[in-house]
């Protein structure tokens, strides 16, 4: 069995005090002991093994030798701009994308959203990541963001390789296009939800930002299912290092059937959840 992990966010060389948090999971739950081997990382990208050394009601350092650096887990690092869904569903949202391999959740409040969380929730999304990185073995954490407004986000697609929407549309394109369309470890920002749809006016700021409408599959998915598949497409592609697809213009997709200088707009106003 591999030695548990925890997360270290100032790990360093020599003797690390583990957060309160994880020094009560690491007593309380697993019960270390002083000499058990641990394996502590930062979430960004440095892991160390190392052996518990002491302990006492409330903390538990662990000395570590030696740090490497671990490259990002992911062929791409997604920015997942989410409508955040319904209380009891965002555990799942959050820990999937994390197991996935996502790069950072920005959560967003769109027209129709039917949950508008506060600034308050972030800390318990990101423990919940914190914990969905330790059992993928990830050495990479998610940035979990304060939520936002939709337009807030669409302004920041410029700073991204590329910016994909979710639309459940026959006329969007396929997202594993626009993926593929990209140099490995391209920034990608990537719209999903809300439970409710995009309205009109969140799909023309999206097309004045650039933001390229992408379809995820033949049925229409709810927006948790939705953020987990473009996690876990960018996951596929992760394994076996699939090659750009040279017919594609990198930064600039076009679909099947139109011209080079048209441009793409997703069709239809409807409900539908991506």
């Amino acid at each position: 069995m591999p030695p548990h992990r925890f997360f270290c966010p100032k790990l360093g060389l020599g003797l690390n005090q583990l957060a309160e948090d994880e020094s009560h999971h690491a007593l309380a739950s697993l019960r270390l002991h002083r000499g058990d081997e641990v394996v502590l990382f930062d979430g960004v990208g440095r892991e160390g093994l190392g052996v518990v050394e002491r302990i006492d009601r409330r903390s538990l350092d662990v000395r570590v030798p030696t740090i490497h650096e671990r490259p990002f887990e992911a062929a791409y690092r997604i920015t997942l701009a989410v409508a955040m869904v319904k209380a009891h569903r965002q555990g799942y949202l959050i820990e999937k994308c994390t197991e996935l391999g996502v790069a950072a959740i920005w959560p967003i409040v769109a027209e129709r959203s039917v949950t508008r969380p506060g600034e308050a929730a972030v800390d318990k999304w990101s423990r919940r990541a914190i914990e969905a990185a330790k059992q993928a073995e990830r050495a990479w954490m998610p940035v979990v963001t304060r939520p936002m407004k939709f337009a807030e986000a669409a302004v920041r697609a410029g700073e991204f390789a590329a910016a994909a929407i979710t639309d459940p549309d026959e006329s969007a394109i396929a997202f594993q296009s626009l993926l593929i369309a990209q140099r490995p470890g391209s920034a990608i920002l990537v719209f999903v939800g809300p439970e409710g749809g995009w309205s009109e006016a969140e799909r023309s700021i999206a097309r004045a930002n650039g933001i390229t409408a992408t379809r995820l599959a033949p049925t229409v998915l709810r927006a948790e299912t939705a953020a987990v598949t473009v996690c876990a497409a960018v996951s596929l592609l992760s394994v076996g290092g699939a090659p750009p697809n040279p017919d594609i213009h990198v930064g600039r997709i076009t679909p099947p059937g139109v011209n080079a200088g048209a441009r793409i707009t997703p069709g239809g106003a409807g409900d539908d959840v991506c």
